[in-house]
């Protein structure tokens, strides 16, 4: 088996198998529920999958893997969905110039001003507090620990770039961003150290 630490028992003729042991047996057999039951939908905003896949149409088991890959994937969209509208409003509350530029994968990147650059970051972070709220509330958990309630760190920076500090050096750019073009290195703070930049600009003010 490609999964390590479970075991599969049988049930029943009618449902296969479940997960058993592990930490994570309670999401594997959430999954394997959603994408068997008979109008599967995303445990939170309620997006249902294609009828063409839907189990009603075609055999419980025939493409279970591509329909528990679906819930997945189309958690983390709805995910990036709320998160989105919700720095919307934020930046739109509290005056905050800026906009949606890209998403890649798990990152989402905003234009702004240098001057609101603080202000747009402690926004993002408490617009991913907002939204992991509603999803684990929907789920029926009502504690949101503090390393998941917040980004570990947000980028502040004025290259899109893997990492703040990375100086991009190749071939072509050899000495790196620094010396070539004059783009010091980023910032990269959490939530604590964004708060005390915030309230040192607000003290200025």
């Amino acid at each position: 088996s490609a999964i390590t630490g479970y075991n599969r028992f049988q049930l029943s003729k009618a449902r296969t198998s479940r997960y058993a042991g592990g930490s994570e047996s309670a999401m594997f057999n959430k999954l394997e529920e959603i994408a068997r039951s008979e109008h599967p939908a995303t445990p939170f905003l309620k997006c249902r999958i294609t009828r063409t896949l839907e189990p009603s149409v075609i055999q419980k088991s025939y493409q279970l893997n591509s329909r528990i890959n679906w819930v997945v994937q189309s958690s983390a969209v709805d995910f990036l969905q709320l998160l989105l509208v919700t720095m919307k409003w934020l930046m739109s509350e509290y005056n905050i110039p800026g906009r949606f530029a890209l998403s890649i994968h798990d990152e989402v990147r905003f234009h702004v001003p240098l001057e609101y650059k603080y202000e747009a970051a402690l926004a993002l972070q408490i617009a991913n507090l907002l939204t992991r709220s509603f999803f684990s509330a929907q789920l029926g958990i009502h504690d949101l620990p503090n390393n998941v309630a917040f980004f570990s760190g947000v980028d502040i920076d004025r290259s899109l770039r893997k990492s703040v500090k990375d100086e991009c050096v190749t071939p072509s750019n050899p000495h790196g961003l620094s010396v070539s073009y004059g783009i010091e290195p980023g910032e990269e703070l959490d939530i604590f150290t964004l708060l005390e930049r915030v309230n040192v600009l607000k003290a200025r003010k």
